[in-house]
């Protein structure tokens, strides 16, 4: 259990300048709000790298990097979700507010709160 935790801090959150007590503030915000009676964060990294040959020669290739966060906030029987698809401490917690304000709506809904402003180049 360790070892993973480990390679999900390595891995996923330092990049993003993250760390576990940023993700517990996170969802001790969604907590504290009226109403909200459960919240989880969902994160997302998927790395894919494809490559074809013909005789021998790479004619064509691909890269691939998805990462993201969702964030669910449960108020009663509705439940509100939204996600980022980048891993930032601005798009967690503007994740986290429309989480938490479509729960409150009374609505089941999701959105996008946040969108990458540029692409990947590296990934650790």
């Amino acid at each position: 259990m360790n070892d993973t935790l480990s390679q999900v801090e390595q891995r996923l959150l330092a990049p993003a300048e993250l760390d576990p007590q940023a993700l517990a503030g996170v969802l001790e915000r969604i907590m504290a709000t009226p109403g909200v009676d459960a919240a989880g964060l969902y994160f997302e990294h998927q790395l894919s790298e494809s490559w074809a040959l013909e005789d021998g020669l790479v004619k064509d290739g691909s890269f691939n990097l998805e990462r993201g966060v969702g964030v669910r906030a449960q108020s009663g029987e509705k439940t509100g979700f939204a996600y980022s698809d980048d891993l930032l401490a601005a798009a967690l917690n503007d994740a986290a507010k429309a989480a938490r304000a479509i729960s409150r709506q009374g609505q089941n809904l999701q959105c996008q709160a946040w969108k990458r402003q540029q692409p990947i180049t590296s990934y650790y």
